[in-house]
């Protein structure tokens, strides 16, 4: 993951930046967590289309989808109040 993950990073829309990786140590195990910001729906589906363009991106997936349980993606957005604006 983590030498994927880097490669990943440099291949997105230049209006996505990515705020956190997080792992979970209570609740499901081996959980990762990422956060990232986009300017619009358009530029996350830029970004994924061209992290798929990474081959060390591509092959930490390929060995991820041996062993993962579930991958999810949620679009979620900050309250008024939040520091991530």
């Amino acid at each position: 993951y983590a030498e994927g993950v880097s490669e990943k990073i440099q291949h997105q829309d230049p209006t996505t930046s990515l705020c956190t990786v997080m792992y979970t140590e209570v609740g499901k195990l081996n959980e990762v967590i990422e956060v990232w910001r986009h300017s619009c729906v358009g530029g996350m589906e830029s970004s994924r289309f061209m992290a798929r363009e990474a081959p060390k991106w591509r092959e930490a997936i390929g060995k991820m989808a041996e062993i993962a349980v579930t991958f999810e993606n949620e679009i979620v957005n900050p309250v008024g109040f939040s520091n991530w604006k």
